[in-house]
């Protein structure tokens, strides 16, 4: 769009608000007066200054530049990527050693012990939410739950979209925290596990014990 190469009508104006809104994805301070007060904000933090572009300027580089952006990674077919997250964090898996004797190796056995792990908080179901209060948009991405680093360079305007740091993709914040997990989600419980060891096993043999492991992440 730039008007020494594109002679179509109107383009100096696409350039001038193509311009406009890389100034303010580009200045974090910029950013983030755009985030919490829009376009308002940018005008006033410049003395008034009317700016170039008339929409929300993630909108605009869609626009523009469509979705299928060259060089833009982490971004889906809209051209920006989700906003949120869409999939269940998995736990970890627990190893736990046990000592055979020759006997139970040979014939097998019943195997009790006691097992510490995770599990998800029964009061705020995982969430770390406080019962009844209210989540908050993110303040470090406006609720998008993705945070975009645009860099000009030699060849181009470059940006690159990643999760948001702050809210982990959600796009929201906890405003008070579960008393019972203190936010976590989780909370760490023993209980005693058995295991049927078979017979013959051998030296190494792993066991494998579905749903005792660590329960995932909120």
């Amino acid at each position: 769009y730039h008007p020494d190469v594109n002679k179509e009508p109107g383009a100096t104006e696409k350039f001038k608000e193509i311009s406009a809104a890389y100034e303010v994805l580009s200045d974090d301070k910029k950013r983030a007066l755009y985030d919490q007060y829009g376009e308002a904000g940018v005008k006033s933090a410049v003395g008034g200054q009317s700016s170039a572009y008339t929409t929300n300027p993630f909108d605009l580089f869609e626009t523009f530049f469509g979705p299928s952006m060259g060089g833009f990674p982490g971004m889906d077919q809209t051209g920006f990527g989700t906003s949120r997250r869409s999939t269940v964090s998995k736990g970890d898996d627990i190893r736990y050693d046990i000592t055979l004797e020759f006997s139970e190796a040979i014939f097998g056995a019943e195997k009790e012990f006691e097992l510490s792990h995770l599990e998800t908080c029964e009061v705020c179901l995982g969430t770390g939410a406080k019962v009844g209060s209210k989540m908050r948009i993110c303040s470090t991405c406006g609720g998008r739950g993705q945070v975009m680093r645009t860099e000009q360079t030699p060849f181009g305007l470059f940006s690159q979209v990643s999760v948001c740091p702050n809210c982990g993709g959600d796009g929201e914040v906890i405003s008070e925290n579960c008393r019972k997990c203190s936010g976590k989600g989780r909370i760490r419980v023993k209980k005693n596990i058995k295991v049927k060891v078979p017979p013959g096993v051998s030296a190494g043999s792993i066991l494998r014990v579905a749903g005792e492991g660590d329960a995932g992440p909120k």
